[in-house]
């Protein structure tokens, strides 16, 4: 039972051994690490616009 539980899957094996296993893992972060600067830039797009909503709020007006 365990000898099968341990078995590769041969696609498995093929897919490591040749490097395509490196290359989805590449990819796969420099689509996180873009996701993740997206969202900062984001972020602080927003909070300058709340800045400026907040100073033309409370600003007196004439």
């Amino acid at each position: 039972m365990m000898f099968i539980l341990l078995q590769t899957n041969p696609l498995e094996g093929w897919f490591i051994g040749s490097g395509k296993a490196y290359v989805v893992v590449g990819v796969a972060c420099v689509i996180l690490i873009g996701m993740a600067w997206w969202l900062l830039r984001a972020e602080n797009r927003l909070s300058r616009m709340e800045k400026l909503l907040n100073s033309k709020k409370n600003a007196p007006s004439d």
